[in-house]
């Protein structure tokens, strides 16, 4: 740097660029980035209720359960909102949009350290707002 003006832009272009970085990752400067959760979650009471009891009702909690425990799934306790790391590699937030298309398609969402295994015909049984208050119920989940 010949001047003192140059240094300084050359300091205030790092600095914009580095809060520009941790504006976009979502995580702390110097951090790794990862965050518990990434998404508020919003709750319809009467949804989560009615989703739990779609929940009993069709066999979910056989293999996901919602106190954190394993299972042949995942849990449901404290995902909605969160990032979600895939099989494939890819990241994707555990939003209304995933949590529903991971219900109707599931193989197209598998969670890292997961089986292909998930029944894909929930389209076929479900009603669109039934895949909605499970949605709603997973989403109550998130503590």
């Amino acid at each position: 740097m010949k001047t003192t003006a140059e240094a300084a832009v050359a300091l205030a272009i790092v600095l914009v660029l580095g809060a520009g970085f941790w504006f976009y990752g979502g995580g702390e400067l110097g951090g790794d980035g990862s965050s518990a959760t990434t998404t508020t979650v919003v709750v319809d009471p009467e949804a989560a209720g009615r989703g739990l009891q779609l929940a009993n009702d069709s066999g979910c909690l056989a293999c996901h359960t919602v106190d954190g425990s394993s299972g042949p799934g995942p849990t449901w306790s404290g995902i909605a909102g969160t990032t979600r790391t895939l099989e494939s590699g890819e990241s994707e937030i555990a939003d209304t949009a995933y949590l529903f298309n991971s219900i109707i398609d599931p193989g197209s969402h598998i969670v890292a350290g997961f089986s292909d295994v998930m029944p894909a015909d929930y389209a076929d049984q479900l009603t669109v707002d039934e895949i909605n208050d499970l949605v709603s119920y997973i989403q109550s989940l998130a503590g």
